[in-house]
């Protein structure tokens, strides 16, 4: 019966393990280099936009006004870094020819079935799974973080409240919602947890955990999530299809939203 369940949700793909098992992290150095590139660029963005004289400093400095300077950095991360970036080293590092960067990335395995039934399969069930954890330690959890100072969202952030957000003009929220939820797909999911496939059977779990705290600047709304975000990693383990995860990501992030924080009303952006 174990067995049977096992085969039923864990995908076989040849080439994402070889993949892993070719360009993974090798020496002591790179290992760790791959392991804080999951943290990088949340690193910088905290820096950059949650720094408020960094903040105002860059942001007159390049002619921009009200929110746009965030609206801008957070196109530059989501997408350009954790687009271009894997991009780079596997051309330039791993010496890929571009068949090979899609393969390594698994971007050529698109799936109707994964996308539109598996996705939303697996997302629900996170969401069950989450629910004692959601329901118990989620909101004191977030109101420990809220409570220290260097992690609390600042007044002047996108992230303080739902219309700065969703404020930025059309094109630009449609550029910026593409840049999370397929962005961050290809570098941690895509790039990233390849890389760091030599800490074997913990890999989807650390990839997991890691992705969670690199929303540095969005501490108290995101750390919180760490027990659904669990579901990212393993989900990815499970398939080895990354439109999967593309899918499953625009699922927690629109219908996360909805279940979580109005229809259960629990914590959120205020």
């Amino acid at each position: 019966m174990k067995q049977s369940i096992q085969n039923l949700l864990l995908v076989e793909n040849q080439t994402y393990d070889e993949y892993s098992l070719k360009y993974q992290a090798k020496t002591t150095v790179s290992k760790f280099l791959y392991i804080f590139a999951y943290l990088l660029p949340g690193v910088v963005a905290y820096f950059l936009v949650n720094i408020k004289p960094v903040h105002d400093f860059l942001s007159d400095a390049l002619g921009f006004k009200g929110y746009n300077f965030q609206y801008f950095m957070f196109i530059v991360f989501t997408l350009f870094w954790h687009l271009f970036f894997p991009i780079f080293m596997l051309r330039k590092s791993e010496k890929l020819e571009w068949r090979k960067v899609f393969a390594f990335l698994s971007l050529d395995r698109f799936s109707f079935k994964e996308v539109l039934l598996v996705a939303p399969i697996a997302f629900a069930m996170s969401v069950l799974l989450s629910l004692p954890y959601m329901m118990t330690l989620y909101e004191p959890f977030q109101s420990w973080l809220n409570s220290i100072a260097g992690f609390r969202i600042p007044d002047h952030s996108i992230f303080a409240s739902y219309e700065a957000f969703y404020g930025a003009p059309l094109v630009v929220t449609i550029i910026m919602l593409i840049g999370n939820f397929v962005g961050e797909e290809i570098y941690f999911r895509g790039y990233l947890m390849k890389k760091t496939a030599f800490l074997g059977r913990y890999n989807w779990l650390v990839n997991s955990v890691l992705f969670c705290l690199y929303h540095l600047w969005q501490i108290p709304q995101t750390w919180p999530l760490i027990v659904p975000f669990i579901f990212f990693g393993l989900t990815m383990q499970l398939r080895k299809n990354l439109y999967t995860m593309i899918a499953f990501h625009l699922f927690f992030n629109i219908a996360g939203v909805q279940i979580y924080h109005v229809l259960l009303g629990l914590g959120g952006i205020h």
